[in-house]
């Protein structure tokens, strides 16, 4: 009879064992990997990895005369190579979800000057004869390193707030000049200056030389390409890409 009593104790404690599992699980959690719409490229990867996981990726979706940079949460891997499999991308899953994503610059479209610090293109703006004084705003890429470019925005005589963006804001930068034709601009008639503002773009060509433009002597409909090329700057004004001064 006693014997009999064993069996409600013992299915008392799994029952509790159970529960306890599904409370606190078997193991430490697991978070979620965004690959920036990417994942197909990466081999092995997975949608969750367990906090403190070692992950190893690699990625073989490689395109010659193409340069390569990996980012998790915008900070760069170091990565390093096989011929069989392409780069290979280790990292340690922190406690919460991550985001990888590859950016890559097609090196024939344009050479990148050597020295970082070199620059790529400043934007100039200034509403005169105002009431209320002078006000300038001043925007400036200079060359970081293949994927990336820093992005000064100067209020006044303020210190700059500083950005590493990905180098497509030069690129797109470029688009506009092509697009808008700014380089004849030199030899047009008819060309007209603008009142109460001015607004300048000096722009590196592929070969180190420099085009600029300005307000004071630009077609009829010239100010779009200021505009156009104000609001790419501006589109990589972000949060995520600010670094210290």
């Amino acid at each position: 009879m006693r014997k009999g009593k064993l069996f409600p104790v013992i299915s008392a404690i799994l029952a509790g064992g159970i529960i306890m599992l599904g409370l606190f699980g078997c193991g430490a959690k697991k978070y979620k990997v965004d690959y920036d719409g990417d994942k197909d490229f990466y081999e092995g990867a997975k949608d969750e990895y367990k906090a403190g996981e070692k992950v190893v990726l690699y990625y073989n979706f490689i395109a010659t005369d193409t340069d390569y940079a990996f980012y998790l949460d915008d900070e760069r891997i170091n990565t390093g190579y096989s011929e069989d499999r392409g780069f290979i991308i280790e990292f340690t899953m922190p406690e919460h979800d991550v985001r990888l994503r590859c950016e890559s610059h097609n090196s024939m479209v344009y050479v990148p000057p050597v020295d970082p610090g070199t620059l790529l293109l400043d934007y100039y703006e200034a509403t005169v004869a105002t009431d209320g004084g002078d006000d300038s705003r001043e925007i400036t890429l200079t060359y970081y390193d293949p994927v990336q470019v820093k992005l000064d925005v100067y209020k006044d005589a303020d210190e700059p707030v500083s950005y590493l963006v990905p180098y497509e804001a030069f690129d797109d930068c470029l688009g506009v000049m092509y697009t808008e034709g700014l380089e004849s601009w030199e030899g047009m008639d008819d060309l007209i200056s603008l009142d109460g503002v001015r607004k300048v773009v000096k722009i590196r060509g592929e070969y180190g030389d420099y085009l600029e433009v300005t307000t004071d002597s630009m077609p009829e409909d010239g100010e779009r390409a200021f505009d156009s090329i104000r609001e790419v700057l501006y589109k990589y004004v972000k949060e995520e890409y600010r670094v210290d001064s």
